[in-house]
C-alpha cells in the first residue's frame, strides 16, 4: 500500500485527479464520462488509496490478502483508471488508449483490469457480491476487508436490501459499504422523503452500524473508515456529497450526470479546478 498522505496532500491529489478526469474525458468529447457522479466520489476513493485505508500491493494487484474494493457506480471509471495508473497497475501507454477502438479501457470497469474486482454496468448487485466475498473471507479465516462503493440512487434496487439483510444476519463485520449520497440520479433529485429516503434508518433497521459524514472532508472520511474496522457488525458510511463537486456550474446540476462539456465549459472547468 502507499504511504499515508496528510490532509493537505490528499486535497492536492483530489484536485489533480479531477483535472486528469476532465482531461481524459475531453479525448472522447465527454462521451460516457459521467463527470457529476465521478467528482462527487473523488475524496472517498482518494482516501481509500492514499490515506492508508485500503491494503494492497503496488507490484501485485492480485495479492491474496489485499483488501477488496467493489464499485457499483462504474461510471467513475475515469477516476479509477487514473488512480490505477498512478500506482502502477495501468501503464501510461494503456491510459492513452482510452476512447480508441480496441482499448482495454472502456466506459465501465472490467475485472480483467489490474485493480478492478468487478464488472460494472448492471446496478443493484454489488453489495451482494461484496457480501459473498466477505463471507468467503470469514470461512477461509482471511483477514482482508471488503469495501463496496454504491450510489444513493442504486439503493432503490431491491436486491441491495436483500444483500444488506444477508450481511447483517451473518454478522459480516469485515464488510464496509460506502454510499455516495449526492442526492441525484440520472434524471432527478432524490429528496429525503422519497426514493432513497432515510438511508441511515434503513441500514440501522437491518442491523448495520451506520455513520453519516461529510463525504468531502478527509478527517471525517478517514475517521469513519477507521471506526468501521472496529465494529462487530457490517458497517455503512453514508457520505454526503455534492454531484459535480469542484466545478461551480456542474454542482447539483442534473445535466452533469452524463453531460458533455462544450469547449467553453471545458475551459471554464479547467480554470476553476486549477485555481483551487
Amino acid at each position: 500500500m502507499l504511504s499515508s498522505k496528510n490532509n493537505k496532500e490528499l486535497k492536492q491529489i483530489s484536485k489533480n485527479l479531477r483535472i486528469k478526469v476532465l482531461e481524459l474525458a475531453k479525448k472522447t468529447g465527454g462521451k460516457g464520462s459521467h463527470l457529476g457522479g465521478t467528482f462527487s466520489s473523488i475524496e472517498i476513493i482518494v482516501a481509500l488509496y492514499y490515506a492508508g485505508i485500503l491494503k494492497f500491493k503496488k507490484k501485485n494487484p492480485k495479492w491474496p490478502d489485499r483488501d477488496r474494493l467493489f464499485i457499483g457506480k462504474g461510471h467513475i471509471h475515469l477516476a479509477m483508471f487514473n488512480i490505477w495508473n498512478d500506482i502502477g497497475y495501468i501503464s501510461n501507454s494503456t491510459l492513452k488508449t482510452y476512447g480508441a477502438n480496441g482499448s482495454k479501457l472502456g466506459q465501465q470497469l472490467n475485472h480483467k483490469l489490474p485493480g478492478s474486482e468487478y464488472n460494472t454496468g448492471s446496478l443493484g448487485h454489488v453489495i451482494g457480491v461484496g457480501s459473498g466475498v466477505a463471507l468467503s473471507a470469514k470461512l477461509d479465516k482471511k483477514k482482508f476487508t471488503t469495501y463496496v462503493l454504491v450510489g444513493d440512487a442504486e439503493c432503490d434496487e431491491g436486491s441491495i436490501w436483500e444483500a444488506v439483510m444477508f450481511a447483517a444476519n451473518l454478522n459480516l463485520n469485515n464488510l464496509v459499504v460506502i454510499v455516495d449520497r449526492n442526492r441525484m440520479s440520472v434524471m432527478d433529485h432524490l429528496e429525503d422523503d422519497v426514493n432513497s429516503a432515510n438511508l441511515s434508518k434503513k441500514f440501522k433497521a437491518c442491523g448495520w452500524s451506520v455513520n453519516s459524514i461529510d463525504g468531502h472532508n478527509f478527517k471525517k472520511i478517514i475517521s469513519a473508515f477507521k471506526s468501521a474496522k472496529k465494529r462487530k457488525k457490517p458497517s455503512v458510511i453514508i457520505a454526503n456529497t455534492i454531484k459535480g463537486k469542484g466545478v461551480s456550474f456542474m454542482e447539483k446540476n442534473i445535466r452533469w450526470h452524463s453531460g458533455i462539456p462544450s469547449e467553453k465549459e471545458y475551459i471554464q472547468a479547467m480554470r476553476e479546478l486549477n485555481a483551487k
